[in-house]
């Protein structure tokens, strides 16, 4: 791509990002948590317009990438079967992966190790000046023994001098001598491909960038170097605890393709390891902040595939007439947003139709928790609430077993076609949607914010009752590291971007917040949080 059509290309990028104002986003808004109790709110719902602004610009470069990959891919070579070659590809009918380069392998070329959604990993050979949006193809690697492509992001690039600019943002920042060299620090981390430990300092960094009026290459670029530092972190995590346990070869790479696809921002293939996968990385020795970033994308990759496993029973169930499709599924959706539903007859029919339908246990379980209402208990002031919450879930787990047909309990499915009504519609970070998955930030979808807590409340209470025998087999041995209290508190706090609010006919229901952006109006505000994100630094261990 040359100079010109790549300055034309971000102006239409930054024109479209201008237009899309749905998503709420969660990553600077977590830094803030410590910040005090008047000016904790402002900041949260600040930081959270800036995430949403730059995982936009994310997920339209990565359409890009995907359109002009089809026109020029590079092909691996290497004694492993693996080829470098130019080749003509249509990207559509393959994988993709998208993946980090640091500066100075992408600069002077090297190896790196990628895992795809097999779970099996590879030694890549980089070429020496590749640049962002490079494309590389892993011959007969898939799923299906098919090309596997992987789009390379780097903030290498011969042209523009990226480190000046970063440099120079910090430098001009009003913050403390001490606090620009841990932001600088940070920076030669995420700029290397490699884990920030300072995730206080990044969090700042984050800010101090989306603050700027910095170009939307050189900020879009940023954002996916930020975004991927944190996933390296939890990729070791994972491989730390996996290096610990007992599990075959085949197993480790079944979790691992399970990991993948939450990382692509997709729904789950199957559910037959994301519970393990879940206890092993909320057990694992990484950051609280990390463990809730991988919390909040696995729920959303599990509500995304029990959404279409819903969805398909009310399009497909003999028992609805065909004539209400439309209202049945405008009860399902009344829950999966945390309304409260009127219309007694439907719902009490769709539950006599879930609860005997041949699909996973867990679909039933979530749909129970939205039925019951299991977070209403988030309104009660001064309530240490988590108990309650869990007692809900030990209920709704009774009763599916108690209502449900023994011989209709399955954990597989087939291939179910995208329908209207399902929240993988508005979806546009997955990287089957053209998107870059993870690297773009993870985001609370609009429509199922209950759906997604429900899935997380899952997730924490199936992992506070693995046996020991079980975790031990995993390779389980930070159990200290785990609250199941701080962990729902970390994902609700997600969610909560989006207000719980009174309607007004009395009912509790999930509403989002609509005039965010005014929040960002004044400089006044803009200094405030920036102090508060740099006390962070100093009240939280680097």
């Amino acid at each position: 791509m040359n100079k010109k059509q790549e300055s034309s290309l971000w102006k239409s990028m930054t024109n479209k990002a201008s237009e899309v104002r749905e998503n709420i986003g969660k990553e600077v808004s977590k830094a803030s948590k410590s910040i005090s109790e008047q000016a904790s709110q402002v900041a949260k719902k600040k930081a959270s317009e800036m995430e949403e602004v730059i995982s936009n610009k994310a997920s339209d470069v990565s359409k890009y990438f995907r359109e002009t990959a089809k026109k020029s891919t590079l092909k691996k070579q290497q004694t492993n079967s693996e080829v470098w070659q130019e080749t003509e590809n249509n990207l559509e009918q393959e994988e993709i992966y998208h993946i980090f380069d640091g500066y100075q392998t992408a600069n002077q070329g090297g190896t790196q190790k990628v895992t795809i959604k097999s779970g099996k990993s590879y030694n890549v050979r980089i070429r020496p000046n590749s640049t962002e949006g490079s494309t590389l193809r892993l011959q007969k690697c898939g799923l299906q023994g098919n090309d596997a492509f992987l789009v390379l992001h780097t903030f290498y690039n011969p042209e523009l001098n990226l480190d000046r600019r970063i440099n120079s943002l910090v430098i001009r920042a009003s913050i403390y001598e001490r606090s620009k060299t841990r932001c600088l620090e940070a920076y030669n981390r995420i700029n290397s491909g490699l884990y920030c430990y300072d995730l206080a300092a990044l969090n700042l960094l984050d800010l101090i960038v989306e603050l700027s009026n910095i170009d939307s290459l050189i900020g879009l670029r940023y954002r996916i170097a930020s975004e991927n530092s944190r996933w390296v972190g939890i990729d070791k995590g994972l491989e730390q605890v996996l290096d610990s346990g007992n599990l075959m070869e085949v197993e480790k790479h079944n979790l691992k393709g399970i990991y993948l696809y939450i990382k692509s921002g997709e729904p789950l293939p199957n559910f037959d390891k994301f519970r393990q996968l879940d206890a092993i990385i909320l057990n694992s020795a990484i950051a609280p902040e990390l463990k809730d970033k991988y919390l909040l994308a696995s729920a959303i990759s599990m509500a995304l595939r029990i959404d279409m496993l819903i969805v398909n029973l009310i399009y497909t169930s003999p028992e609805i007439d065909k004539n209400k499709h439309r209202k049945y599924l405008s009860v399902y959706q009344q829950l999966r947003e945390g309304a409260t539903v009127v219309d007694n007859g439907i719902i009490q029919n769709l539950d006599s139709v879930i609860f005997q339908a041949e699909i996973p246990r867990i679909c039933k379980i979530v749909y129970q928790l939205l039925r019951d209402r299991y977070f209403e208990s988030e309104l009660e002031v001064n309530k240490n609430d988590f108990h309650t919450v869990f007692s809900k879930f030990k209920k709704a787990e009774k009763f599916v077993k108690q209502a449900e047909n023994s011989e209709k309990i399955t954990n597989r499915f087939g291939n179910i076609a995208i329908q209207k009504g399902m929240l993988i519609e508005g979806v546009d970070d997955a990287v089957v949607s053209g998107g870059v998955g993870v690297l773009a930030g993870v985001k609370v979808l609009k429509g199922g914010e209950a759906l997604i807590g429900a899935v997380g409340l899952v997730a924490i209470a199936s992992t506070l009752e693995m046996s020991t025998q079980e975790k031990i087999k995993l390779g389980i041995t930070e159990e200290a590291n785990f609250s199941g209290e701080v962990t729902y508190s970390g994902i609700m706090n997600a969610i909560n971007q989006v207000s719980w609010v009174i309607g007004d006919g009395g009912e509790r229901k999930l509403e989002q917040e609509l005039d965010i952006f005014k929040m960002f109006k004044g400089n006044q505000n803009r200094k405030q949080i920036l102090q508060e994100l740099e006390t962070k630094l100093y009240t939280a261990n680097p």
